[in-house]
């Protein structure tokens, strides 16, 4: 696959997440409040716990772990706010890759044969032999990217290595992306992400900037 190639690809790709990502952080929103809160609870908690340790006299670090791990509410405030943590993070990604789902499948399944961001700079999933994808190849597509993103996208970076383009996912479900154009908006849409990252880094620079100032005083 050319630089060309993959530029639209990474860009339509990039498209489709912020077109997503309104509709990740509402299937998100009470699963993560639920996590929000249950953390909340156990830091109240440790803060309590803490406190009665401090009036009966320890403080010691080694004494201080000594009396959490002895004190009964604590532990088991801290078995519930940890599995109330869990269950929320988790209820969040599974809300997330659901949603996300509906969106690759649904999409790709319809006559467009694209999400949005791959409607807009004209590429289509199809068969290897060409023609429509069925609904359970497009399934399968879709979980065959989840590996792709715990390794850090190494599934997706094959597409720059194999001349016909096709990603980790691809060749699981048999299938690949067809077609491509780089409409004028285009190069405003990945400058935007440029200056993004760029604001980014400056602020973690800055952060870091300060933290390193306040530890040399």
């Amino acid at each position: 696959m050319s630089a060309q190639d993959f530029r639209v690809r990474y860009a339509a790709y990039s498209l489709d997440l912020l077109l997503l990502s309104p509709l990740l952080a509402l299937a998100a929103w009470r699963p993560g409040l639920r996590a929000m809160a249950a953390h909340a609870e156990l830091q109240a908690a440790a803060e309590a716990a803490i406190e009665r340790a401090f009036m009966e006299g320890h403080f010691a670090l080694l004494s201080l772990a000594a009396a959490l791990r002895e004190d009964a509410v604590f532990r088991e405030a801290l078995a519930t706010g940890t599995a109330g943590i869990a269950a929320g993070v988790l209820g969040a990604l599974l809300a997330a890759v659901a949603v996300s789902a509906f969106w690759f499948i649904g999409f790709e399944a319809s006559p467009w044969q694209a999400s949005p961001g791959k409607r807009a700079f004209g590429l289509r999933v199809v068969r290897v032999e060409g023609g429509r994808v069925p609904l359970a190849r497009l399934l399968l597509r879709f979980l065959a990217a989840g590996p792709s993103w715990l390794l850090l996208h190494l599934g997706h970076a094959l597409v720059l290595f194999r001349a016909d383009g096709r990603a980790f996912h691809d060749l699981v479900a048999g299938t690949r992306v067809e077609g491509g154009h780089w409409p004028r908006w285009a190069g405003v849409w990945l400058g935007l992400q440029g200056l993004a990252v760029c604001a980014l880094l400056s602020w973690v620079g800055w952060v870091f900037l300060q933290a390193m100032l306040v530890l040399g005083l």
